[in-house]
């Protein structure tokens, strides 16, 4: 019989006299652990080999989940810890020249470790979330009344940036039994800000709301849609994955966010009983949707 493929090397050094060899292959999206050893018919000539094989694909995969992470978190707090201590050494050495100059220092030190200190509370929050440990103060909540304050804490940004904010809810009753209104606050909060910092001047953003049924479960769908850069198809499975906004598909602005807001959105929108869609295509924007049910003890 052949030699499988992946396995002809491993194979080739058994019978050059190698006593085992030991190996990880990839073969069609799995990763294998082989080890292999000879088989001999005598003492000196080698009949055969046995090789053990070990699906270690998810072993794998978190191992890579850790590495990406302790990058990521790296790399995010790499430029505003030089920037802290760039400005405090220039502070601390009288560089600045004039009072403004000393001022806009202290800004830009003000400004990086309130980013820091974002970051860490995003971690921390989604850490909570994925271990099952999340605080949810839950009540009944007014869909109408929460779509409303979240349109007018965002409008005055978007007047500012040329943006036009629309928001649309069908009707008056919208109500969900089971919910918690501070973080559904913050799904939302999350997915304007995103679609804010990818959103040209003169387009609009449209916030809305709807009564809808899924598998016969009343509930209701939220919805997101921007007319921004989009998201290339390819990157769209991974856009819930932390720190996506590190990827090629995501500019970093100035003042933008931990790359953790879409991660944030899913967990809470799961915990919620609900799900979270997104259709997108480059350079004709991003639409959001969410369900979730109205009343998550009802089947």
């Amino acid at each position: 019989r052949k030699v499988p493929k992946p396995l002809l090397e491993l194979f080739s050094s058994i019978s050059q006299g190698s006593r085992e060899v030991t190996s990880t292959i990839h073969v069609k999206n799995r990763v294998w652990s082989v080890v292999m050893a000879p088989l001999y018919a005598t003492s000196d000539h080698i009949r055969g080999a046995v090789a053990v094989l070990r699906d270690t694909t998810e072993e794998y995969r978190l191992d890579k989940l850790r590495k990406d992470f302790v990058a990521n978190v790296s790399h995010e707090l790499r430029t505003p810890i030089s920037m802290l201590q760039g400005y405090s050494e220039a502070l601390l050495d009288d560089i600045a020249a004039s009072p403004e100059e000393r001022n806009e220092l202290i800004r830009v030190i003000h400004d990086e470790s309130v980013r820091m200190g974002r970051l860490v509370k995003d971690l921390l929050d989604l850490s909570r979330m994925e271990t099952g440990h999340l605080e949810m103060n839950e009540g009944r909540v007014h869909i109408p009344l929460l779509l409303d304050r979240v349109y007018r804490k965002f409008n005055v940004l978007c007047k500012e940036q040329g943006i036009i904010l629309k928001s649309f809810v069908t009707e008056d009753d919208l109500i969900l039994e089971k919910a918690d209104e501070d973080r559904l606050e913050q799904v939302l909060t999350n997915l304007l800000d995103n679609a804010i910092r990818h959103s040209p001047k003169g387009s609009e953003i449209v916030m809305s709301a709807r009564s809808a049924k899924e598998h016969g479960q009343p509930g209701v769908i939220l919805e997101i849609a921007d007319q921004g850069e989009g998201i290339p198809e390819e990157d769209l499975p991974y856009i819930f994955e932390r720190f996506y906004k590190a990827d090629k598909a995501r500019k970093r602005a100035s003042a933008g966010g931990t790359g953790l807001g879409l991660a944030i959105v899913k967990n809470i929108v799961q915990s919620h009983g609900g799900h979270v869609n997104v259709s997108s295509k480059p350079g004709q924007g991003t639409t959001f949707s969410i369900f979730l049910p109205k009343n998550r003890n009802s089947k």
